[in-house]
């Protein structure tokens, strides 16, 4: 299956915006080892890679399965499509957090930290106008305030509710 333009590019920026935040990571360990409180070594690049690998993954997971059931027209199919592709995605990062914190291998800090890229270059994206949601066109709400309340309605004996004279 082919990716559409608008969804490669999405991917594409995620792809760039995890890649720079993993360097910037590196540069981080790096700079933390010269002071000696963390020790960068291959084990740091490694989960950082296969924790980017697995991000990445994620978001693309995310835009084959929607270009897949946008046209299918049962709602309940669509529903459990989107459902069993989070479930299985959520799965898979759960498995890469156990695999980072257990094999020895792995920098855990190093493999988990480039889960949370994705989102840290959608925020970016979203605050430098770079990406805009798509939203719902929605009616306009009329919000004006009048200033004087509307007189009580008068009752049929010639007195008014609420205390009103008359």
């Amino acid at each position: 299956m082919k990716l559409e333009p608008e969804s490669r590019k999405q991917l594409l920026r995620i792809a760039g915006g995890t890649a720079i935040c993993t360097a910037a990571m590196w540069v981080l360990f790096a700079a933390l080892h010269l002071v000696g409180w963390v020790r960068f070594d291959y084990t740091v690049v490694l989960a950082s890679l296969v924790g980017a690998a697995v991000a990445i993954g994620n978001f693309a997971g995310i835009c084959f399965v929607v270009q897949k059931i946008i046209d299918e027209p049962d709602e309940k199919k669509r529903k459990a499509t989107l459902q069993l592709s989070y479930n299985s995605r959520m799965l898979l990062q759960a498995v890469w957090v156990v695999v980072a914190i257990a094999a020895p291998c792995f920098q855990p800090f190093a493999g988990i930290l480039p889960l949370l890229f994705p989102r840290i270059t959608i925020y970016y994206l979203q605050i430098t106008g770079k990406y805009k949601p798509l939203a719902a066109p929605q009616e306009p709400v009329d919000v004006s305030v009048e200033d004087d309340p509307a007189p009580a309605p008068a009752q049929a004996d010639g007195t008014r509710d609420e205390g009103g004279e008359t």
